[in-house]
């Protein structure tokens, strides 16, 4: 039975949860799922990513970043036999979850704000967004993933292709990174 107030997205998906894993095995984390957790109890996982500007020698290259490292969001309908199943896999790394160590809930509210970064079964990237600053160098507008949080950023680092801002996301406020280009960058 669905509860209310989590993660049923428009996709079609029952419901998403996020797993937590060490940060940097990703990765690792999501191979093993594939190979040794039995498909019936899981439909699709992702590990969020997000597009950033780096510069090297003077010109911006795009680059892939992971949007929230540690996590990987998985659907399924089972998610107390996923549990399970995942604790049984010794290879598996050890998952950070709820306090029963099992898998949390992407809420509505949550899920809102990564389909509209990451598209509708948060499969694409979170796009760059592109940014006008005023006479001071400050961000005046955007548009993209950014555009709804020009008010609420944090930090922003023009030259470096980037700003932060405080997104309310997973019971808090999250200082997340965004990617920008400026108008006129040729990426």
């Amino acid at each position: 039975m669905k509860q209310k107030g989590f993660g049923k997205s428009k996709d079609g998906c029952m419901n998403w949860y996020v797993m937590l894993t060490i940060p940097g095995k990703e990765q690792k984390a999501a191979a093993l799922l594939e190979s040794k957790i039995n498909r019936s109890l899981w439909r699709d996982f992702r590990i969020l990513k997000k597009q950033q500007l780096f510069r090297a020698q003077g010109e911006y290259l795009l680059c892939r970043k992971d949007m929230f490292p540690g996590y990987i969001f998985v659907c399924t309908e089972f998610p107390a036999e996923l549990a399970d199943e995942l604790k049984k896999a010794r290879q598996f790394p050890q998952m950070v979850g709820s306090q029963t160590g099992g898998l949390v809930p992407v809420e509505d509210k949550d899920l809102h704000f990564l389909e509209n970064v990451c598209g509708k079964d948060l499969a694409h990237d979170m796009f760059l967004s592109t940014v006008r600053v005023n006479d001071e160098g400050c961000v005046q507008s955007a548009s993209g993933a950014l555009k709804p949080y020009v008010g609420r950023i944090t930090r922003q680092r023009l030259r470096h292709r980037y700003v932060t801002a405080e997104v309310p996301l997973f019971n808090r406020r999250e200082n997340v990174l965004f990617g920008i280009r400026m108008e006129g960058d040729p990426v």
